[in-house]
């Protein structure tokens, strides 16, 4: 790296970031001294309005009532100017601080109050209204003070008994003070500016440390990133005496590299055909298993109804054998028998339309998948002593299906019968309610089966989970109700635990 470079990238970016350092402390040493002083002359401005205000007033009536001499006057207790003078400098003296208060003015009464050239400029424009606060940073003996002044409020009716003519002031007052000064003003005359000055110093050297500091680590940080550019640099040179040598080599095996790439061409060309060979297999398997769980699930949604063709042909049988099997009783239980099968037969075409994406919605009230669905297990609820009951608070329309409702419905009833019958329930209880809360459609089926185990509430929707023995479960029937309803239909369902049993909820967002 050159010398100039060095400059450029170290030099000059270190100098500037340090004018930059420099000038953001000093502002925080302005500020930290304006704040001081801001706040001692705001309390000094606050005391004097107080004295103005409440204490002369009271001070005033006393000597009207006679409680007091009408000529009493001490200015510990009566000259603003007096008490904030010497509450501040007790302030000062008590907390070793190096503060300069004055009141300045250009009549002043005491002396010590009189104003220099420069606060009498200050004084005037605050009178003619072309200055409110003044602050600036002066100095003196060789050391930088910060010099803050504001005007005192204007001349109120009050402040007339002292200083509009000796003869209305108390004797007591001309006797301290003489006649000759603090005289002759108005009402609305601005008498004074109240001052502060503050040594820096003290504020400049606590921040110096911290500039000093923030150089030091700004050059530790700037020597670190030279000394990375460095040894980058050095590497970029390595690695380029390396490519060369590595070009060298290149060229010299070049033969051998070019034998060795067909090989690799004939290798890798075998492999594809394998690979190609394993995924067509792989995807054979795949459709394989496809078929075989959808063939599990209409199995698993026949086993309902199948045992219902059988209870329907016991049925006949028996009234046959007792002579009791008139024709409209056949043709009942045929009618019965033909609603299963047409049942079986929807449900092949239910899951069917579930692998073709070319369903289409339509809308529907959600009482027409209920009622479908009641139908359906009146006649194995009444078998199974299981009271089923349908509450339509509110009927509500919806899009969707209505057979794969149906269809997800008859899983959560069927999932409640065999949990109650397992369990031996007396007297066993499902409900079924419709309802409206908010704008939303709801449908909730409950049991009284004494609900799920905890540890197992989470996964009843997983795919092939399932709490009951494999002879009466496969763990599909709750999976494929929650693609139903929240894939197809626009729905979600959720499950939780009463204290009677389980409870599903199926809420529809979107009704009409």
């Amino acid at each position: 790296m050159t010398r100039r470079n060095f400059f450029i990238l170290f030099v000059l970016p270190y100098l500037v970031l340090g004018i930059l350092l420099y000038r953001f402390y000093t502002y925080l040493v302005i500020e930290e001294a304006k704040q001081h002083v801001t706040a001692i002359l705001d309390s000094t401005n606050a005391l004097r309005t107080y004295i103005e205000t409440v204490q002369k007033p009271v001070i005033y009536r006393l000597k009207k009532e006679g409680k007091l001499d009408r000529d009493f006057f001490d200015p510990k207790i009566l000259s603003a100017s007096y008490i904030a003078r010497h509450v501040l400098a007790n302030y000062i003296q008590s907390n070793n601080i190096p503060y300069r208060f004055k009141l300045a003015a250009t009549n002043p009464r005491n002396p010590v109050n009189r104003a220099d050239s420069f606060e009498s400029g200050i004084l005037q424009k605050f009178r003619n209204g072309t200055l409110q606060d003044y602050a600036t940073v002066l100095e003196e003996n060789g050391k930088k003070i910060f010099f803050r002044a504001i005007p005192i409020g204007r001349n109120q009716p009050s402040c007339m008994r002292c200083h509009s003519t000796p003869e209305r002031a108390p004797k007591e007052l001309v006797q301290l003070y003489g006649k000759s000064a603090g005289f002759g003003e108005k009402i609305g005359d601005m008498r004074a500016l109240i001052s502060l000055k503050i040594p820096l110093d003290t504020i400049i050297n606590r921040y110096m440390r911290g500039y000093l500091i923030s150089m030091v680590v700004l050059l530790v940080l700037f020597l670190l990133f030279y000394v990375f550019l460095y040894q980058l640099n050095k590497k970029d040179r390595t690695i380029r005496e390396e490519q060369a040598k590595r070009d060298r080599l290149l060229q010299e095996t070049n033969a051998q590299l070019q034998q060795r790439v067909e090989e690799e061409i004939d290798r890798r060309l075998k492999q594809e055909r394998e690979m190609t060979e394993q995924e067509r297999m792989l995807t054979h398997q795949s459709k394989l298993a496809g078929m075989g769980e959808m063939l599990g699930n209409i199995a698993h949604q026949w086993r309902q109804p199948l045992t219902q063709l059988s209870a329907i042909m016991i049925n006949l049988d028996l009234q046959y054998e007792h002579g009791k099997l008139d024709p409209e009783r056949f043709k009942e239980k045929l009618n019965e028998a033909n609603d299963q099968i047409q049942y079986m037969s929807a449900t092949i075409d239910d899951f069917r339309n579930f692998f073709t994406p070319a369903n289409r919605e339509e809308s529907f009230p959600i009482s027409q998948p209920v009622l479908s669905t009641q139908k359906l297990v009146s006649a194995a609820m009444r078998n199974n002593a299981i009271d089923l009951r349908i509450i339509i608070e509110e009927d509500f329309m919806t899009t969707g299906f209505p057979n794969e409702i149906a269809q997800a419905l008859l899983n959560i009833i069927s999932n409640a019968k065999e949990i109650l019958k397992e369990r031996q329930v007396s007297p066993a209880r499902i409900v079924l309610r419709v309802f409206v809360r908010d704008e939303e459609g709801f449908i909730t089926v409950s049991d009284n089966g004494g609900g799920i185990p905890d540890e197992y509430l989470h996964r009843v929707f997983d795919p092939y989970f399932s709490t009951r023995h494999a002879s009466t479960g496969t763990g599909v029937g709750l999976y494929m109700t929650k693609v139903i309803i929240e894939k197809h239909n626009h729905g979600h369902i959720t499950v939780e635990n009463t204290p009677d049993g389980a409870r599903f909820t199926i809420r529809f967002p979107h009704i009409h």
